[in-house]
């Protein structure tokens, strides 16, 4: 028996031996790791020997702390998914042992979870936190095939490399902020070093003697300085000679009593020529409060100290052509006090408002518009908007012309200067106010002749009736609103004469902006039908559409019926002229009864082409008729073919007697032309032609394709009836050429003779 207790004490001993080998390489390991990976993998190849296991874990808590494995040994994917997050401690928890299951199946565990243990081949298992600084920050596992009771011995084991574990992560998250706090300090000094250099300013340290330490890149740029020279520049050489005095002495001074210091002076840069920087420089003191020397900043000012120079330059030119014109010329603050006025304003008060610095503009404005003027300029400084009145000044002899002041603030923002004028608009306002007076006058004229004055805005379809008559012309109250286009086509116009009004507008273009147009309306008062004529003139936009019609508007319902008893007149005048021509006809043919059927024929041909111009003057109230109205009515009643006859020339008005001789003449050349000349046959033309040529009206009649053309051998009355007509009542010379391929008769009338 003391034999095999010896063995059980030998073997104990072995194993005791083999257990702590095992945390010495773990230990070891542990020491020389150099990742957290390696700490992992040493840590589960202890678990594993030391406790017998066929497969261990190892899990921490991540940033939201939640337990997920980091390192495993003999555990699948789909377990480690299964169970992950799982666990009995909160992140941070303290005071916890470790955990052992003997057998799973024989927990209340749920039953799922059972399932998934028990097919990875788990029947026991154990929980063993893994701590730093006495906090849990995780934990390892390890899991047996079979059931198996934890001996004192292993719980032991467990928490002995549960701590080692614990000690080398907690060792890792120092050794990994300590890199990280390493790496920040180098990105730190590296961000300031780039600051430094890159910055849009010059930025410059000096030891305490005032010797440079450094300077960055826009400063050793700007003096051609290497970074490596920076310790032998000497930086006082570069001072413009002017300035040196002043700098040395400042500086010395800032470096003595350490103070923070400003100035202003011209430097040589690289390259040559010298620049204005600005400089501004405070101590700089270590932590221990040595004075360590200046660091500053160095701006270049050039261009401002350039552009105030050239600011002054422009305010001494401004003063010089403020004093040139002929207007008052002032400045004020944002306030309204006026700080400046041209020599112009002086003069004008004659020292009455004081001097610049104290200008009282009040007594400058006449008494009676003075309150006027104050409420305009206190509303501008209250609103920050242009200020604009028109008002009486006093000059220095007393007497008061009219005046317009402007004045624009100027400010970003927020006014900061008014900048304004005073005009002398005496003579204009003088000339305004004859000029409403000649207006006035014109617009009596216009009630007087009975017009009434309008306008129309195209876009707004709003119409302004300037005088009353407007109102009693379509009957309309005063109070009662203004019809406009639309209004004026539905309840007004005639239905009949609606196309009237849109043929009207149709004609209209920005050639010819006249408008009329000649209507009925019904008068709103009493629906009388009434006669309307409006005249007008459109104004056009930059892209040619009409936008606005200023214009007259007249009854002429009285004039109308004048025209059209004048109408019944000419009609019965008419009417009797045409019954004493057949009568004239009737004679004719009883005194010619039995003689020459060709004179008879003749004589009837003209009394029946005069007749066929009456009509037609007759239509036109006996005024004018145009020549081509005149030469188709005679040629059509002598039956020619139009398709034959050709026609063409400007539009030309004759007199009725000109009518009535032009129509004789061209009825005397179509009866010769239908029986001896180009219509006597199928294939003949004839080409009747009018153009102003100079200062004659020339009618050309052509023939073409009739029989040869032989002159005559006496002259014949028509003949005799077309040279003297012509030129009794034409003044017109009569050319006729006889030409083989047909008659050619050229009618040269002066210009004079015609209306148009």
């Amino acid at each position: 028996m003391r034999a095999a207790e010896t063995d059980r004490t030998t073997g104990r001993q072995k194993a005791t031996e083999s257990v702590t080998g095992i945390l010495l390489r773990l230990t070891d390991r542990l020491y020389r790791a150099v990742s957290k990976d390696e700490v992992f993998e040493a840590a589960l190849e202890a678990i594993c020997d030391a406790l017998g296991c066929k497969s261990a874990s190892i899990l921490q808590f991540d940033d939201e702390q939640v337990m997920r494995f980091v390192a495993w040994r003999g555990l699948s994917d789909d377990y480690r998914q299964a169970v992950d997050g799982h666990t009995p401690w909160r992140a941070g928890q303290r005071g916890v042992s470790p955990i052992y299951v003997a057998d799973i199946l024989q927990t209340e565990e749920p039953a799922w979870l059972k399932e998934v243990i028990t097919r990875e081949g788990i029947r026991g298992l154990a929980f063993v936190p893994i701590e730093a600084h006495g906090q849990v920050i995780g934990k390892f596992m390890s899991y047996f095939d079979a059931p198996h009771a934890w001996s004192e011995r292993e719980n032991e084991i467990a928490v002995a490399i549960a701590r080692q574990v614990g000690f080398a992560v907690e060792r890792w998250r120092a050794e990994e902020a300590r890199l990280l706090a390493e790496r920040e300090l180098r990105l730190s000094e590296e961000r300031l070093r780039l600051m430094s250099e890159d910055a849009p300013v010059m930025i410059w340290t000096s030891d305490a003697t005032g010797h440079c330490s450094h300077l960055n890149r826009l400063l050793r740029a700007f003096w051609g300085v290497k970074e490596a020279e920076i310790g032998m520049f000497q930086w006082e050489d570069t001072i413009h000679p002017e300035d040196a005095p002043f700098v040395a002495a400042t500086m010395t001074k800032a470096l003595a009593s350490r103070s923070p210091v400003g100035l202003k002076a011209r430097y040589r840069k690289a390259g040559g020529g010298y620049r204005i920087l600005q400089t501004e420089a405070r101590p700089n003191y270590a932590p221990d409060g040595t004075f360590m020397g200046m660091i500053g900043v160095n701006v270049d000012v050039t261009e401002k100290e350039d552009a105030e120079r050239a600011l002054r330059e422009s305010e001494s030119r401004f003063r010089d052509m403020a004093d040139a014109m002929p207007q008052l010329v002032w400045t004020a603050d944002g306030q309204g006090r006026v700080d400046y006025c041209n020599t112009r304003t002086s003069e004008y008060a004659g020292g009455r408002t004081g001097t610049r610095g104290d200008f009282d503009w009040t007594k400058l404005i006449f008494p009676e518009d003075l309150e006027e003027t104050r409420q305009a300029w206190e509303q501008a400084l209250k609103t920050g908007q242009p200020y604009q009145t028109a008002h009486r000044l006093l000059m220095r002899d007393g007497t008061a012309r009219w005046h317009l002041s402007r004045a624009t603030p100027v400010g970003n923002g927020e006014t900061q200067r008014w900048f304004g004028t005073a005009t002398d608009v005496h003579d204009l306002r003088k000339a305004e106010e004859r000029l409403k007076q000649s207006v006035q006058r014109q617009l009596i004229a216009v009630e007087a002749a009975g017009l009434g004055v309008f306008e129309w805005d195209v876009a707004s379809d709003r119409t302004i009736w300037e005088n009353r008559r407007m109102y009693d012309i379509f009957g309309v109250a005063p109070d009662e609103p203004i019809p406009g286009k639309a209004e004026f086509t539905e309840f007004y116009l005639h239905p009949d004469d609606a196309f009237l009004l849109e043929e009207a507008l149709r004609k209209v273009d920005r050639q010819d902006r006249s408008y009329r147009l000649v209507s009925r309306i019904l008068r709103k008062s009493d629906r009388e039908l009434r006669w309307l004529e409006v005249s007008g003139r459109f104004e056009f936009d930059a892209s040619g559409q009409p936008v606005r019609l200023l214009g007259v508007a007249a009854d002429i319902t009285e004039r109308k019926q004048l025209e059209e008893h004048q109408q019944l007149l000419i009609n019965e005048l008419n009417h009797r002229v045409k019954n004493t021509l057949s009568v004239v006809q009737s004679l004719a043919k009883q005194t010619f009864k039995g003689g020459d059927p060709a004179a008879l024929a003749a004589l009837d041909g003209r009394l029946k082409a005069l007749g066929q111009v009456h009509n037609l003057l007759a239509e036109r109230s006996w005024e004018r008729a145009s020549l081509a109205e005149v030469a188709e009515r005679c040629i059509s009643f002598q039956g020619a073919d139009d398709l034959r006859v050709r026609m063409e020339g400007p539009e030309i008005q004759l007199s009725a007697r000109q009518a009535l001789t032009m129509a004789m003449v061209l009825h005397e050349l179509n009866t010769n032309a239908c029986k001896y000349g180009a219509l006597s046959q199928m294939t003949g033309a004839v080409h009747l032609s009018w153009q102003n040529s100079r200062d004659q009206l020339i009618v050309t009649w052509t023939e073409r394709g009739g029989p040869p053309c032989r002159p005559p051998t006496k002259r014949g009355f028509g003949s005799v009836l077309i040279e003297q007509a012509a030129r009794a009542d034409l003044q017109a010379t009569v050319e006729r050429d006889f030409r083989p391929e047909g008659l050619v008769c050229r009618i040269s009338i002066p210009e004079q003779r015609v209306i148009s």
